[in-house]
């Protein structure tokens, strides 16, 4: 089986507003599984994806800030 989709969410309304809600999808050629995240899980998926989170929005955040500066360089040339 191969993993298809994954889907978290933050519920919107209702008794469990605020928390995390999700779905995984497993299928082949036989047939497809699904099943619901519990607000433990999608916890457990977060830790487990982390690292690389913050890793990206460092770099995400590095670059960003480089192309500031240079935005900031070519306008003052062109004053």
């Amino acid at each position: 089986m191969q993993l298809s989709k994954l889907e978290i969410e933050r519920v919107r309304y209702g008794d469990k507003k605020g928390q995390f809600s999700g779905l995984i999808k497993f299928d082949n050629e036989v047939g497809e599984v699904s099943i619901t995240l519990s607000k433990e899980k999608c916890e457990q998926l977060f830790m487990v994806c982390a690292d690389g989170l913050i890793e990206t929005a460092k770099k995400a955040a590095q670059e960003l800030t480089c192309t500031v500066i240079d935005h900031k360089a070519a306008i003052e040339q062109d004053l």
